[in-house]
């Protein structure tokens, strides 16, 4: 029959049609869609960030690659002062320079799978030598603890920077840093700090000063110093011990002894001064005497270290005065300081001459007598007896004596002086005969 005839002649026709689709589908991945390309659209050129870096030996680098098509490989120009064994982790590639004895500069190649590649370069500098330790130096009154620094003081850290000769680099940036412990760094002037930059001095030394808490206890601290350009640092480790005795904490000047003396071998000083300045501890510092009535105290409490509190005497004698000095948190100076108010050296002087009583009057006639007594001066008295003008009769006195004694042999009226005598000093009496 005609139409089986045509079936069975396009049969295999479209058998070869059929398979030459499927063969098509495959040669373009299949029928996803799906590129067998192992370019991959919107990742973007290999690159390397910085292109060109500048390191130190012995310093970690850390370069950037992006782009291209992962994994990367990595070959050094020069692969002893580069390394680059570990390869591109990520997308980051650290490398570590080795030594160099002047700035070397190293060419490397990164190539992705694709076989895209790009270069970089490190300019390898030579090493700053930092020491193997921080230098740490306490405070002497901490030697007997056995530690470095004790609770409450200063101390310092140092450390110096070398170049290849070993010379020290002068005007270097190097960061010191509190990594663990109860202390602080103290810039001049300021603030207690965590972290301080200082620069080297002409010989390459870098310094800090170091500050203890006052309630530090017992404890391992350290501190990290870092030379800022290279990134190169050093760990130092040094105990800082618990230390409670008052006079390693607290001081005061003047110390000692201080002496007043009075004006004369009869009477002690009044009104003298002496200041005492006090230093260390926690402020504010309370100052308290033994003797309160011997002296008063001006400017206490003291409000901070190296402020001073004034003591002036008030004329009573005393020997060996001492205080009582107590800081914020309780400590107390143990030998303070202590003051002592004599009698001078010079000769006393006299008490004041006195005669009593000072004027006396009644009926002067023969034989009236008429008492005054001499007190003070020293002790020895020459009397005599003068009339006033208008005074009429004659009166005696008895020529010496503290008992001044006056006489009338005749009745007499008027005013009479009775004037007595001792050293330098001259007092009168006014004897009225009525």
């Amino acid at each position: 029959m005609p139409g089986y005839r045509v079936t069975a002649w396009l049969r295999p026709l479209l058998t070869l049609a059929a398979l030459a689709g499927v063969l098509s589908l495959a040669a373009c991945g299949g029928g996803n869609g799906a590129p067998n390309n192992p370019y991959q659209p919107g990742a973007g050129p290999l690159t390397i960030t910085p292109t060109t870096a500048t390191g130190y030996s012995g310093v970690p680098f850390m370069f950037s690659v992006t782009g291209g098509t992962a994994p990367y490989s990595v070959i050094s120009s020069d692969s002893v002062i580069l390394p680059v064994t570990s390869g591109v982790s990520g997308n980051s590639l650290v490398v570590v320079p080795g030594n160099v004895v002047a700035a070397t500069s190293v060419s490397f190649t990164v190539s992705d799978s694709a076989g895209h590649q790009v270069t970089g370069s490190l300019n390898v500098n030579p090493a700053l030598l930092l020491p193997a330790s921080i230098t740490i130096t306490g405070n002497p009154n901490c030697a007997a603890s056995g530690a470095t620094l004790c609770s409450g003081q200063d101390g310092s850290a140092s450390v110096k920077v070398t170049g290849p000769g070993g010379a020290g680099l002068a005007g270097r940036s190097v960061r010191f840093d509190v990594v663990q412990g109860d202390f602080t760094i103290s810039p001049p002037g300021q603030a207690s700090v965590p972290t301080l930059t200082v620069t080297t001095d002409q010989n390459g030394n870098a310094t800090v000063r170091l500050l203890v808490s006052v309630s530090a206890a017992t404890q391992i601290a350290s501190i990290r110093a870092t030379d800022v350009t290279s990134g190169s640092n050093v760990l130092g480790q040094f105990t800082i011990a618990q230390y409670v005795n008052g006079n390693s904490i607290l001081s005061v000047l003047p110390s000692g002894t201080t002496t007043f003396t009075g004006p004369d071998t009869a009477t002690c000083n009044a009104g003298g001064q002496a200041t005492f300045y006090i230093f260390g501890g926690t402020p504010p510092y309370t100052v308290t005497t033994n003797f309160p009535q011997a002296i008063t105290i001006r400017g206490a409490p003291v409000q901070h270290s190296g402020g001073g509190f004034t003591i002036t005497t008030t004329g009573i004698c005393f020997t060996n005065l001492t205080f009582a000095i107590t800081d914020a948190t309780g400590r107390v100076l143990l030998n303070p300081p202590t003051a002592t108010n004599g009698f001078g050296t010079a000769a006393a002087a006299p008490p004041p001459l006195n005669v009593t009583p000072g004027s006396l009057s009644g009926t002067c006639s023969s034989g009236s007598t008429f008492s005054f007594l001499a007190t003070g001066g020293t002790g020895t008295y020459t009397n005599a007896v003068n009339p006033e003008a208008g005074a009429t009769g004659t009166a005696t006195v008895s020529p010496s004596g503290a008992n001044v004694t006056v006489s009338f042999s005749a009745p007499a009226t008027g005013k009479f002086d009775v004037n007595v005598a001792s050293g330098s000093q001259i007092v009168t009496a006014v004897l009225t005969c009525n």
